[in-house]
């Protein structure tokens, strides 16, 4: 050890008495200061100006364009111009010959210089660790394990960077090819994880290779055995090829020989990065403060209870949009989506079965590199997908044998993946929004759907109900039933269909049944199977509109309600008289939470109130108007800016109840009816509003204990203020883009000239 230390002294006095090192240090500094400054500036005009921002640290350091952004992109070019002379000019000048023949060991050379290394790179990290101390001190509760997570891995980077440095400068006695060398090998380690990808072995490993993405999970707070295990294979592998191009120098062998040596070693780290990066063998340390790298606490609790093998088995349809995300050049990067949970499932199988199969074509972008396709038979158009994929057709199942294993067609034939454990199964599929697949939440509410009872809604059709199946301004599709919506209970962990009451009796397993706003009266025997599945103790939600009044009460006549006779109007002239801003005014918010701010709204267009007339249940008013609000008796115009209230003709004003939510002991457990006075707020045109969908979500919560939708919600970051003025900034921005800088050229400028007269 203590020659390597001699000589690692003896390599930084070289690398410090050269004007290289000095000005890598003032330019690194002065480059990574600018884009820092330059957002905390944008930041503090931001809350200058009234906005609101949160999670800075992320935003500031790891996030796009943040410090450790920006370094990021730029630190490959710094390393070659360090690393190209450290084995190179000894070749160039001859003194290799004196290294060789010295009584000192190669790898102790090697060691030695490569410390040398070491200690400049955590010269960079200090100078970084500079900006991220002004960070903690400025920034309110800033996370600093994200912050030290970040030099860590940018620390390794550059420990990677430096080893391969070291190894191409080993090659050639030209310093000017060991830097553009270097630059290769960096490219070409950014690009292997793309080779081999449609073959399983040669896939795992060359995206083991790969230095793409490596850094994302530790900047952003994640540390993980795979990545560290990593970052210490690439540097043994280019320190052990260092030793074995210098040795080859030194002794006299078979190429053979050697060549079985650099085989040895690069096997050897293959191998390791195999083993290390296998799910089973990774550790993890989310070192955030808010844990933002971990699942939430709600899914750690799901996962805890799947106990075995559960298979995740992905359809992937070559005649899909979606084909490319399925395919194996894909493979990897689709696994990564379900890394979070196998740290808590360690018996994850992923299956991917290939097809072929009708689809919406229309509709596929896909179909537009295809030519044309018009009278082709669905063999005809994969076959030419295929071909413009570069694929095999052979790998995909037709129509008929796809048939066989499962019933796609319910899917649309998409890319979908299917769940299984122990007998139950759930789906999770792509949605039409910008990021297509699921995300915590819809993963989470398909593993709780293995684990605990289904929750299966039941909408009553047969009497000109809202529609689960269709697509229009009435229908009940987007939030209940609609596959490609993230939002919609089918994807949220529910099972929901449908059952004609006239001559069918309630399904066995009804979580909820759902009565949505009748336009024609119910059949004797339809009303008897609503009352016979309410005394038996039966979740229930009725929904209603003031013309279908005398539809619907003889139905919350068997629960004491009934739907008042007019309409709710809003006076306010700036909206339209029909819809009605309802406020919550629950008395247990658990799964409402989210409606206590002040501009948290319901929309209720042509709403009626709802009149108790029994009190057999314990009523909670969930919904209420305004108190300028009033119920006009009469029919009034509903784009008129403004509708006269009469008392003489019954108009009544005042707060008044628009939703109510009954509960009652039954059997051992508590019933619950929802009945609203307005079905629109439901439907497709309106639960966009911005408080409809959740309060929604809240409504199915509230039916299901909280069970589904499943909410993975965190904290929000306290890192929300920064804590230095103007004036102050500008005092930190001087003495680190200016004073240090310009220090550090100093320093250098006179270590030069005190050499230069020795």
């Amino acid at each position: 050890m203590n020659k390597i230390f001699k000589i690692a002294k003896l390599e930084i006095s070289i690398l410090f008495y050269s004007p290289v090192a000095w000005l890598v240090l003032a330019i690194f500094m002065v480059q990574a200061g600018t884009g820092f400054f330059g957002m905390l500036g944008s930041f503090q005009e931001l809350f200058m100006m009234g906005e609101k921002a949160n999670n800075l640290t992320q935003l500031l350091f790891p996030g796009i364009n943040g410090l450790f952004d920006k370094v990021l992109q730029t630190l490959y070019l710094y390393i070659p111009l360090l690393t190209m002379g450290l084995i190179s000019r000894e070749i160039s000048s001859g003194s290799i010959k004196l290294l060789l023949s010295s009584p000192v060991k190669i790898r102790e050379i090697i060691l030695g210089k490569y410390l040398a290394m070491l200690y400049y790179a955590l010269m960079l990290i200090a100078i970084l660790g500079i900006y991220c101390l002004i960070g903690v001190l400025i920034i309110k509760d800033a996370d600093v394990g994200l912050i030290c997570a970040g030099l860590l891995s940018l620390f390794l980077l550059t420990a990677t960077y430096a080893a391969i440095g070291l190894f191409m400068s080993s090659l050639t006695g030209y310093q000017v090819v060991a830097a553009i060398s270097t630059l290769a090998v960096f490219a070409a380690l950014k690009y292997v994880g793309g080779i081999g990808q449609g073959i399983d072995f040669v896939r795992d490993l060359t995206y083991f290779l790969s230095l793409s993405g490596r850094t994302e999970n530790m900047l952003n707070g994640l540390i993980t055995s795979g990545d560290i295990i990593y970052y210490l294979s690439i540097i043994s592998l280019f320190l052990g090829l260092t030793i074995l191009r210098l040795k080859a120098g030194r002794e006299v062998k078979a190429p053979a020989r050697q060549a079985a040596k650099y085989m040895a070693l690069v096997v050897m780290v293959l191998l390791v990065g195999y083993i290390s990066s296998r799910p089973l063998n990774i550790l993890y340390w989310d070192i955030t403060a808010q844990k933002t790298e971990t699942l939430t606490p709600a899914s750690q609790a799901v996962a805890e209870k799947i106990q075995g093998p559960l298979e995740i088995t992905t359809f992937v349809n070559l005649l899909d949009q979606h084909v490319y995300a399925g395919l194996p050049v894909s493979r990897n990067t689709d696994l990564s989506r379900f890394e979070d949970y196998r740290r808590f499932i360690p018996g994850i199988h992923m299956n991917y079965v290939y097809y072929y199969d009708a689809t919406d074509l229309a509709n596929n972008p896909n179909m537009i590199y295809q030519g044309d396709i018009k009278g082709l038979s669905v063999k005809q158009i994969a076959e030419k997908v295929a071909d413009n994929l570069q694929v095999n057709l052979n790998n995909f199942l037709p129509p008929a044998q796809i048939h066989r294993m499962i019933d796609l067609e319910p899917e649309g034939n998409g890319f979908v993946r299917l769940l299984s454990y122990r007998g139950k199964k759930s789906y999770l599929r792509l949605y039409n929004e910008n990021n297509q697949f699921p995300e915590e939440a819809e993963i989470t509410a398909a593993l709780k759907k293995l684990i605990t009872p289904n929750a299966k809604i039941v909408f009553i059709a047969g009497d000109d109900e809202r529609s689960i199946a269709l697509k229009g301004d009435r229908s009940y599709e987007l939030f209940s039933n609609a596959r490609k919506a993230r939002k919609s209970l089918i994807n949220q962990g529910f099972d929901v269909a449908t059952c004609n009451l006239n001559n069918a009796s309630v399904p066995t397993g009804t979580t909820i049944l759902v009565l949505a706003d009748p336009a024609r009266p119910l059949s004797s025997q339809a009303t008897a199977h609503i009352q016979r599945y309410l005394a038996a103790g039966g979740n229930m939600l009725i929904t209603a509109e003031p013309q279908h009044r005398a539809v619907i009460n003889p139905v919350l006549g068997l629960l004491g309600v009934q739907l008042s006779a007019g309409m709710m109007v809003n006076p306010d002239t700036k909206s339209p008289p029909d819809v009605i801003s309802a406020r919550f005014t629950g008395k247990d918010n658990t799964y409402f939470s989210h409606m206590s701010g002040p501009y948290a709204t319901v929309a209720l267009p042509s709403a009626a109130t709802l009149q108790i007339q029994q009190k057999g249940f314990a009523i909670d008013t969930l919904l209420q108007s305004s108190a300028n609000s009033f119920n006009k008796i009469n029919p009034f115009d509903p784009s008129s800016t403004s509708v006269g209230y009469e008392p003489q003709q019954g108009d009544t004003k005042g707060s008044q109840p628009l939703m109510l939510g009954l509960t009652r002991k039954m059997g051992g457990k508590l019933q619950k009816v929802l009945i609203s006075g307005d079905a629109d707020f439901m439907s497709d045109n309106l639960i966009t509003q911005a408080y409809n969908f959740p309060f929604i979500n809240g409504i199915f919560r509230w039916f299901s204990e909280g069970n589904f939708p499943v909410t993975v919600s965190r904290p929000a970051p306290k890192d929300d203020a920064i804590r230095a003025s103007r004036k102050q900034l500008s005092v930190y921005k001087m003495g680190t883009l200016w004073a240090l800088p310009a220090l550090l050229i100093a320093c250098g400028t006179a270590l030069l000239l005190i050499r230069k007269r020795k």
